[in-house]
C-alpha cells in the first residue's frame, strides 16, 4: 500500500490540502468538509481511537458530508464522493482505481489518515 503524500498550503482562503494522485479524494474531502467545520476534526479522531481498539471489522465510523462520505474500520479510509454509484464493487476497486475518477475516491491506512489529519490540525494551529 502507497502512503499518502501531502502537502498544507496557507493562502487569503485559509488553509489548503493537496495529496498525491491516488489520495487526491482527500485533499479535496479536507478542503470542502473540514476547512469549515474543524470541529468535526475531533470527532473523526475520536472514532479513529474507536477503530484502533475494536476488534479488526467489528466498527465503521461513517461521516456523511456536502459532497464527501468518509468511512473508517479498524484498518482503511475510504473517502468517496456522494455522486458515486452505490455500492462499490470491491473486486472492481481491487484490478485498478484508474476506472474511477482519482478525485472522487480514494483509500488510506487508518494510522495514514491519522497522521493526515494531525499535521492538518497542527499547520492550523500555526496561523491562528
Amino acid at each position: 500500500r502507497k502512503y499518502m503524500e501531502y502537502q498544507f498550503t496557507h493562502s487569503m482562503h485559509g488553509v489548503i490540502a493537496r495529496c498525491s494522485m491516488d489520495h487526491e479524494a482527500f485533499a479535496r474531502w479536507l478542503n470542502t468538509e473540514i476547512t469549515e467545520n474543524s470541529k468535526d476534526l475531533s470527532l473523526i479522531l475520536t472514532e479513529i481511537e474507536r477503530c484502533k481498539q475494536a476488534f479488526p471489522n467489528q466498527y465503521q465510523a461513517v461521516f456523511e458530508g456536502r459532497e464527501y462520505t468518509l468511512i473508517l474500520d479498524s484498518d482503511e479510509v475510504i473517502v468517496k464522493a456522494n455522486n458515486l454509484e452505490d455500492p462499490i464493487d470491491e473486486d472492481l476497486m481491487e484490478e485498478g482505481l484508474q476506472f474511477y475518477d482519482q478525485e472522487s475516491i480514494a483509500f488510506c491506512g487508518l494510522e495514514d489518515f491519522e497522521a493526515f489529519l494531525n499535521a492538518y490540525r497542527e499547520f492550523m494551529q500555526r496561523y491562528h
